[in-house]
């Protein structure tokens, strides 16, 4: 069925978010955020799958002893986000807006920590070279 999957996954992760976008943009309506961020969601997991596929695998692996579904779970999870009656991208995008501030909070107290570390490596190191 691989040969089915890539089809599927076009139509599904592609074509109708494309329609739904245009759709979207022509009635100027406020889902043009929410397509704008599956698209952005959409181009962040094409990265991470790329690069850590091996990692998001590893349970499907496990899996693949009883019933392969590694793809077909790709598909249903977009599916999900896309469909229009489901429309989960619109609860994924607000429970992220709705808790946005938590995690600004937690990424400003680790950047200043790590460049707390940098400034004070770079000043030692400035005072071993003089």
């Amino acid at each position: 069925p691989y040969i089915l999957i890539v089809p599927i996954w076009l139509a599904v992760a592609i074509v109708l978010p494309l329609v739904q976008t245009l759709h979207a943009l022509q009635a100027k309506s406020e889902d043009r955020k929410i397509w704008l961020f599956y698209w952005c969601l959409y181009c962040a997991a094409s990265w991470a799958v790329y690069y850590f596929e091996w990692l998001i695998s590893i349970p499907f692996y496990v899996l693949s002893f009883y019933v392969d579904i590694y793809y077909e779970a790709q598909v249903l999870l977009v599916l999900y986000l896309v469909f229009p009656k489901l429309l989960g991208i619109r609860g994924l995008l607000e429970f992220l807006s709705s808790r946005g501030h938590m995690v600004e909070n937690l990424g400003k107290e680790h950047v200043k920590d790590v460049a707390k570390v940098v400034y004070d490596k770079f000043l030692d190191f400035n005072k071993k070279k003089h």
